[in-house]
This record gives structure tokens, C-alpha cells and sequence, in this order.
């Protein structure tokens, strides 16, 4: 955290406990595992005369299970429908304009891995704009269990003279809201205070907060009093190293396990050119040739030569994977590992009797709590006066194998145990009435289609 951070936190008067500097390396440690690579992956190699320094290989696996995780609820099929079709319009216009279908998905993504985020709507020239904030530039300065009161956001990007800091808190106080914008920039470790308009400085806002709280339904478990969310692999990067030690076992098996060259000393030593350059005969860093002791008697190079074993390492692989998205809520074998990669397993059904499904539930509702915020702050702060209700609604489908149950359907049909209007209704999704229109318009089409001599046109020519 920026020193100027800390330094405004205390002019808001409160103390620096408040900064949970144990969970902020917990956020970067998360965010490493994260993009893929940690301390962890660097390991050494003896290859008989030195240490050769490696570094795993990573599937990133979490990257991939994170995004999975975020297009369950932010995707096409997620509907905020406001039952006032005015504010319902103004409303959605700026979400649109905030691209705010693609803006949270890509921040639900890191919510997955941070374990928390949030989204903040403000006015900018009277214009609506909707800022996207991680765990890293979240400050919880009040909380009543995991109800968050006070909060402060700040960001940090990079200028052509240093870095520019901005800050954004929204503290809690007895007749509303009152909220702090203020920004910096620095060059080489000087903090200078940027001028805005006094009116932005210090912000009178009503008890409804300007931000949404997205977090993981999971137990935080390592601080269990905290009002941070946890990671959804925090429980989990064991398995995640140890599918990345099995993937990277598959280079090493094609690149070393073929074969083994074993060398006696006096092989390692040098050439010298008719100019006197001396050049290795081998390369001490390679780990494909391993040095032995041997008398003159040996022979200087001798090759070794092993099956490969690639067929067990995927196993191996395939296991940790099946376990590792089994502790962060996709389910057991959600990914099938092919061609050097992890591909979803599209026959792979998450019953609506499943761990899996009450995860995806509990954030569901963390998710629809957090739009409803959004959409009642951004009402407040472009003049909306009606009252209004919001629901949101999720893509379902993820919940059922739509080929299962589209084939079920056409069974059921062709016993004449459904109508075609019930067909539309389970495979497309209709409602009653619009399942019935549709029924008789495609009865229509198909009448149409059909000429005087009672053959049919072949729609395929």
C-alpha cells in the first residue's frame, strides 16, 4: 500500500489497525497464484556437479477456473429487470454505457481469485461513470460482522513523470454518508496533492452508500473475523502446485525422460583450439547428461534409454485437476486435460442437487444484493425520485445438460406423452403463450412447405 494511503486513512482518524497488512500479503500471494507463477515453482536440479535452477511449468489452472467461475453469472443471459420501464431505461443506459456486462465479468474474475471487489458509481460532469475496484485497492474501515459500513478505495496507474494515486473513501457517519476523493502524484517517493473542485474534495451523500461489495460465499477461514472475502483457491494452492509439478513432469518426460547420458570426468574438461581458446566439451548447465567417477577402463559417454510414461503422468494430472475444481466449486471432472490443455468437459452436468449448485446460489445472491446497490445508487445520484423494485435473474442453463434434456424432450414428443408447445417450453425456455405462437406459427410454416402432389420441398437442396 502506497505511503500516502496510510497517511490519509490516519487524517480520517482512524487507527492503523485497520489496515489488515496480514491479509494484504495474503492478496498478493493469492494474485500470484493467480497469473501463474510463485516462489514455489523455482526448484533446483542436481545434475552431479552442480545445481541447475529450474522453474515449473504452469498450466494456470486458476487463471482458467477463475474465468469459468465469473461467465457462470456475468454473461449474455444475466437479466436486471426494473419493474418501472422509465427508470428501468435510464438506468440500463448507463450500464451500458459503463460496458458493464463486460467491466464485471472481468472484475467477478478477480473477485474469484482476491476474494473481494468493488464497483462504485459516481458523477463525472453530471455524466454517470461506474469505477471497477480489486482487493488490492480496498481498505475496510468498518464492518458489523460482514456488513461493510466505511470503505476506502484507491487505484494507482502509472504517468509519464511517476505514478498517480487516487483515493476515494466513503466514510459512514450519523445523518449519511460523507465521501472523500482526493489525488496524488508521485515522483521519486514526493507525494503532491492534485487540485480539484472543492465541491468533489468532500462529497454530503444520504445513508444509501455509492458502492457495491462483491465477495466469495466461502468462509474465510484463515481470518475468520475478518469482513474480507477469501479466495476461491486459497484452500487450494497445494493442488494447484501439484498439478502444476504433474504438467510440468510431461516437458521433463519428453525432453530428459528418452533418454539419460552419463559421462565420466574427464569429459566434462575443455578443447583447445590450434589458438588456444578453450571451449567445454559439454554444457555445465545442461541437466540432460549427469557426471560420474570412473577409471580410464570406462567408456567416457554412455547412454541410457526409458519408457516414456506419459500415460500416468496425465492420470496423475487429471486427478489433482478433478480435485483441485472440486474444492473451488466447479464440481469434479469440470476440466478434461487433451492436446497439452484443460478443456471444459461439456458432458459434465451440475445437478441442481449439488455442492457445486449451492455455491453457485450463494453467490448468486451476494451478486443480486450488490446489483440492487448499484442500481439504487446510480438512481439517487442521476435524480431518479420513483420507487422501484429490482430482480436479477442468472443463466440457468449451466445447471442442466441442454443436449440431455433437449433429446429427452423429442423422446417424450414422439411417444406423444408431450405437445410440441411443452417441447418449446422445456428446450427453448418459452413461456405458456409464447410457446403456444410458436407451435401453431411453425404448424403454419410447415403446411406452407408442403405442395399439391403431397411431397415435401427438401429444405437441404
Amino acid at each position: 500500500m502506497e505511503q500516502i494511503v496510510k497517511n490519509f486513512i490516519e487524517e480520517l482518524g482512524y487507527d492503523s489497525s485497520v489496515i489488515d497488512t496480514k491479509h494484504e500479503s495474503r492478496v498478493k500471494d493469492w494474485l500470484n497464484w493467480y497469473q501463474g507463477k510463485t516462489k514455489y515453482h523455482n526448484y533446483y536440479v542436481y545434475n552431479g556437479k552442480k545445481k541447475v535452477k529450474k522453474t515449473l511449468k504452469s498450466l494456470n489452472i486458476a487463471t482458467q477456473a477463475c474465468g469459468d467461475l465469473s461467465d457462470f453469472y456475468f454473461n449474455e443471459k444475466l437479466e436486471i429487470t426494473i419493474n418501472n420501464e422509465k427508470v428501468s431505461e435510464q438506468i440500463k443506459e448507463c450500464l451500458k454505457q459503463n460496458d458493464f456486462l463486460y467491466n464485471s465479468n472481468k472484475l467477478m474474475q478477480l473477485v474469484k481469485a482476491l476474494g473481494t471487489g468493488a464497483i462504485v458509481p459516481y458523477l463525472d460532469n453530471d455524466v454517470l461513470k461506474i469505477n471497477y475496484i480489486d482487493a488490492t485497492g480496498i481498505v475496510i474501515l468498518e464492518a458489523d460482522n460482514t456488513d461493510i459500513k466505511s470503505v476506502l478505495l484507491w487505484s494507482k496507474r502509472n504517468t509519464l513523470k511517476g505514478k498517480e494515486i487516487k483515493i476515494n473513501a466513503h466514510i459512514l457517519e450519523e445523518d449519511g454518508y460523507k465521501i472523500y476523493n482526493r489525488i496524488y502524484n508521485e515522483i521519486n517517493g514526493t507525494y503532491t496533492e492534485v487540485e480539484i473542485d472543492e465541491n468533489l474534495r468532500e462529497i454530503e451523500s444520504t445513508v444509501l452508500p455509492k458502492f457495491s461489495i462483491l465477495k466469495t460465499p466461502e468462509v474465510n477461514n484463515i481470518d475468520i473475523n475478518s469482513a474480507y472475502g477469501i479466495s476461491s483457491f486459497a484452500n487450494a494452492t497445494d493442488t494447484i502446485l501439484a498439478i502444476d509439478n504433474a504438467y510440468d513432469s510431461l516437458d521433463n518426460e519428453i525432453s530428459n525422460g528418452r533418454k539419460r547420458i552419463y559421462i565420466k570426468g574427464g569429459a566434462t574438461q575443455f578443447n583447445t583450439d590450434s589458438d588456444g581458446t578453450m571451449t567445454p566439451i559439454f554444457d555445465s548447465s545442461e541437466t540432460v547428461y549427469y557426471e560420474l567417477p570412473g577409471n580410464e577402463k570406462d567408456p567416457l559417454v554412455t547412454e541410457s534409454n526409458g519408457d516414456l510414461r506419459i500415460d500416468a503422468i496425465t492420470t496423475s494430472l487429471q486427478s489433482q485437476i478433478n480435485l483441485f475444481t472440486s474444492k473451488i466449486g466447479l464440481g469434479h471432472e469440470y476440466y478434461r486435460f487433451k492436446d497439452n490443455q484443460a478443456y471444459v468437459n461439456t458432458t459434465n452436468i451440475i445437478s441442481a442437487n449439488s455442492d457445486t449448485y449451492r455455491k453457485i446460489k450463494k453467490q448468486e445472491n451476494i451478486i443480486t444484493n450488490a446489483i440492487r446497490d448499484l442500481c439504487y445508487a446510480i438512481a439517487e445520484l442521476i435524480g431518479v425520485t420513483e420507487e422501484f423494485e429490482v430482480s436479477v435473474d442468472y443463466d440457468d442453463s449451466i445447471i442442466e445438460d441442454s443436449e440431455q434434456t433437449r433429446k429427452q424432450a423429442m423422446s417424450e414428443y414422439n411417444s406423444k406423452l408431450i405437445s410440441k408447445a411443452q417441447y418449446y417450453r422445456d428446450v427453448y425456455k418459452l413461456d405458456d403463450n409464447s410457446a403456444i405462437d410458436f407451435a401453431k406459427k411453425m404448424n403454419e410454416e410447415i403446411q406452407n412447405e408442403t405442395i399439391t402432389d403431397g411431397s415435401e420441398f427438401d429444405i437441404t437442396e
